[in-house]
């Protein structure tokens, strides 16, 4: 026997079982993957509630000032 550790997108999923339940494969452990933001977007998403950043209000000159 061997044991394969795969990753399949959520939209074949469903695919993906049927096919290892027809076959008589054991799923063994389901593991979901929780995205988690990297520590630039923590800092931003911290100083966005703190009232740090400035409401853009108008996207193209907020792009021709950077």
């Amino acid at each position: 026997m061997t044991t394969l550790t795969v990753q399949i997108p959520d939209k074949d999923r469903d695919l993906f079982e049927k096919l290892a339940k027809r076959l008589n494969v054991k799923i063994i452990k389901v593991v979901e993957e929780d995205a988690q933001p990297n520590t630039v977007t923590k800092r931003a998403i911290a100083d966005a509630r703190s009232g740090k950043i400035k409401n853009i209000e108008d996207l193209d000159l907020f792009f021709k000032s950077l």
